[in-house]
């Protein structure tokens, strides 16, 4: 049987080159999935990006630096060329209208060139493109979040993310998500069978998330952004509304009028987002606030660990998640977690966490106090989350991704739901 052609756009790559705040979950999935698919002896497996073509040279960058430049279809020659004379004018051409002409002329032709290389188009991101000839596509939806919730957003979001929707053809398209929880929530919305939506859920790359217990770096790491090296509890998320920082903030104002907790701190690690600016002034105008919250903005990857590692609890009492990355992250490093009880996040961390109603402070106060007070139960939450973190791997989401495309297109059920 010959094998299943597969062509997936992973621009948010390139994306994440060009933007530090486009570094977060969508990308850490994509970069990491890509080396595993990659391993697979499955599928005739080829990358492409079908964004502007800086973004585009900048995602092949990322193939060639890792010597895998066979696998990726980058821009044609022409392209090339008059981009380096677009990117020539850019003292003249503030607005850079010559590199978005280019941009606008070739994203077409891209997509119609692919036409006939593949039986199966996949989309980690952008809409389905709407010239296509191939048999199959796929895209991927983390979650349904914007159009369940899209008071969660910015001022429309929820009609960028509808236009990616728009472009799925129920019956004909298939669909990847992240969580159980997510394929409920696209099924409902497209009002499809299950079998048209799989599941390949993520992981943490245990090469960054580890229990560090190098004591002194753990300690260089703190000096590094401000942090005192008493107890506190962390918190990493992009500062949004969604991320339900206001419950973390108001349950921790109570463990701190609680006896012998002055000298905990909470750190909130992540870069600003939206809704958010009244919170964060509430904040500085508490003394006592103001005193024991700290901001580290963005923190590079090869501190994270470290920052999980010497903290006392992760708090996540996240509003919805199509799956939440960070308290895997968490469990990976050996930080016991407190997280919500909606959407995926049951799924995520199971048994080995505290799971709170996200709109009571004082259930998630109650958790950290247990946390700090009880030795025996912050060893068995450390013990169990080690243990359900390992349930989850890149390569099983890889293998579940390939499975996947075998499953739509062949019919051929091998390796499909097994992990």
């Amino acid at each position: 049987m010959a094998k299943v052609r597969v062509v997936v756009d992973v621009s948010v790559v390139g994306l994440a080159q060009l933007y530090e705040t486009a570094r977060t979950g969508i990308y850490r999935v994509i970069s990491s999935l890509i080396p595993e698919m990659i391993r697979i002896a499955g599928p005739e497996l080829r990358f492409t990006a079908l964004s502007s073509t800086e973004i585009n040279l900048l995602t092949e960058g990322f193939f060639e630096q890792r010597g895998w430049e066979a696998r990726f279809i980058g821009p044609g020659e022409g392209e090339r060329r008059l981009f380096r004379v677009a990117r020539l004018a850019d003292r003249l051409d503030k607005k850079q209208i010559l590199q978005r002409l280019v941009a606008r002329v070739y994203r077409k032709r891209n997509q119609t060139s692919l036409c006939g290389t593949m039986d199966i188009f996949h989309s980690t991101y952008a809409p389905i493109p709407q010239v296509r000839t191939w048999p199959m596509s796929f895209l991927t939806l983390y979650d349904m979040i914007p159009v369940l919730h899209p008071e969660y957003f910015w001022q429309d979001f929820d009609a960028e993310f509808t236009r990616i929707l728009d472009s799925v053809q129920p019956g004909r398209d298939r669909i990847l998500t992240i969580s159980e929880s997510s394929r409920d929530d696209i099924c409902t919305y497209f009002d499809c069978d299950s079998s048209m939506v799989y599941v390949a859920y993520p992981a943490a790359d245990k090469t960054l998330y580890y229990p560090d217990k190098n004591r002194d770096r753990q300690k260089e790491i703190l000096r590094k952004y401000n942090i005192p090296t008493s107890g506190y509890f962390l918190t990493l998320a992009t500062l949004e509304y969604r991320k339900n920082l206001r419950a973390s903030i108001e349950a921790f104002k109570k463990v701190l009028l609680e006896p012998g907790m002055r000298d905990r701190y909470l750190v909130l690690v992540g870069t600003r987002g939206w809704k958010i600016d009244e919170l964060l002034e509430e904040v500085a105008d508490d003394p006592l606030l103001r005193r024991h919250v700290i901001f580290t903005g963005y923190v590079a990857d090869e501190d994270v660990s470290a920052l999980y590692s010497s903290a006392v609890a992760f708090l996540y009492p996240s509003l919805y998640e199509g799956f939440g990355l960070p308290p895997l992250e968490a469990m990976q490093c050996g930080v016991p977690v407190i997280t919500s009880n909606t959407s995926s996040l049951p799924e995520v961390v199971g048994r080995a966490g505290i799971m709170i109603d996200p709109t009571d402070s004082d259930a998630l106060a109650q958790a950290m106090l247990d946390i700090c007070n009880d030795t025996v139960l912050r060893q068995s939450m450390v013990e169990r989350g080690l243990e359900q973190a390992d349930r989850f791997s890149w390569s099983r989401c890889a293998r579940q991704t390939v499975a996947a495309y075998e499953h739509a297109f062949t019919g051929s059920s091998k390796g499909y739901g097994s992990g």
